[in-house]
């Protein structure tokens, strides 16, 4: 009795654990305009953005707060930002010495399982320096694809999710307010989806994505895998 009693702790435990990684994310916030020579900071933060709900560095999940934050420059040049612990979100900074796109990205596979499930959790960002410069690719299989520029309050924002360098027809896309509001949206044939934004601040979006896959990771087996990405982009 006392071990069926045990088990079924174990089982709530895994539950509980599974829900909470489900419902939180990782994200990355910096201003999404930059200026040549100038040092430029990003934060990454790991919580749920929709409750207003941000995780201490030390409460988060598995070992996620020994992520590596990346960096491909103007020139498409990769290399890995230093992150310092700042208690509430990690923090870097960057200093860019040309004009063009500079893109800022996150994959980590957490170390942990939850129950039999691998979670994979991805962040972006883009930041101009300079003029406008076309879209350049990413070194992740799945990514958004939208405007890097401040944006001003009512303005149209197209975002598209690609994987790899194909368009993800009618996949859900959470956009998420700094006001708390948040709504659920689905690509269309092209991959995109188009919001209207009308409240100042930081808005975050996320595309998450559940597939039935075996394998072992850290000596554990697990049956699915759970890719969760995020942007951001602010409005004036």
């Amino acid at each position: 009795m006392k071990y069926i009693k045990h088990l079924l702790i174990i089982v709530m435990m895994l539950f509980v654990s599974n829900q909470i990684v489900q419902a939180h994310a990782i994200w990355i916030e910096s201003n999404p305009v930059g200026t040549k020579n100038q040092s430029h900071t990003i934060r990454i933060y790991y919580g749920e953005y929709a409750s207003g709900e941000i995780e201490k560095t030390k409460d988060w999940y598995s070992d996620l707060s020994q992520l590596k934050l990346n960096l491909l420059d103007s020139k498409n040049k990769q290399v890995e930002l230093h992150l310092t612990d700042k208690g509430a979100y990690l923090e870097s900074s960057f200093i860019p010495v040309e004009d063009g796109i500079y893109q800022v990205f996150i994959s980590h596979p957490a170390k942990e399982l939850g129950g039999t499930t691998r979670y994979e959790f991805i962040a972006q960002n883009r930041i101009q320096v300079g003029k406008t410069a076309a879209y350049s690719s990413i070194p992740l299989d799945t990514h958004f694809v939208f405007a890097n520029q401040l944006l001003k309050v009512k303005d149209q924002v197209e975002i598209q999710l690609l994987r790899g360098n194909n368009p993800v027809e009618n996949e859900e896309i959470l956009l998420m307010s700094p006001s708390g509001w948040s709504k659920t949206y689905k690509t269309n044939n092209l991959g995109k989806i188009q919001v209207e934004v009308i409240w100042p601040g930081t808005y975050v979006i996320e595309h998450s994505h559940m597939a039935d896959q075996s394998g072992t990771w850290n000596n554990k087996s697990y049956t699915k895998n759970w890719q969760g990405l995020t942007a951001s982009f602010q409005v004036k």
